[in-house]
């Protein structure tokens, strides 16, 4: 589309079209702005409609046009994050002591994360759930065991 069939951005930046003749809302056309923004809503843990919903899309219309970003979705936070570590790092080494603080900083809360992790998998497991009278009866009757409920069993070979 050229540059003359928008007319400035709304309130949230988006660009404003100008109607045009014939039928149906124009195509949507990919752009990098809004790549970002779906790549941003699926770092922040969004889900598929929300980023849809977020640049003013359908759902179908985000997948067909944002496939390679939609794929991404798994990983978006985990490479969000280490793009920001990156770029401390290197601003650390541009000799910012800023940068230098808050690489600290965040490295020192991941160790903390890591170390959290390991010691709740060796915490013993979670108590069962309380069951009420009525299903300690049922669990009881159903685990007695009468005298005339098997067959015994049967003598043994001698010899």
């Amino acid at each position: 589309m050229a540059d003359a069939d928008f007319s400035g951005v709304d309130l949230f930046g988006d660009p404003i079209r100008q109607r045009q003749e014939g039928r149906g809302r124009p195509e949507h056309a990919w752009s990098i702005e809004n790549s970002n923004k779906v790549l941003l809503a699926f770092a922040s843990g969004r889900s598929v409609k929300e980023a849809a919903t977020a640049i003013g899309v359908s759902v179908p219309t985000l997948r067909k046009h944002y496939f390679a970003e939609v794929a991404q979705r798994d990983a978006a936070a985990l490479r969000f994050e280490m793009v920001q570590l990156h770029r401390l790092n290197e601003g650390a080494k541009g000799g910012s002591v800023a940068a230098e603080k808050e690489l600290a900083r965040r490295l020192d809360k991941l160790r903390v994360d890591q170390l959290s992790d390991e010691v709740s998998r060796g915490a013993r497991p979670p108590r069962p759930p309380a069951i009420g009278k009525k299903e300690a009866a049922q669990q009881a009757a159903e685990e007695l065991r009468g005298q005339y409920e098997a067959p015994p069993p049967p003598p043994g070979l001698l010899n």
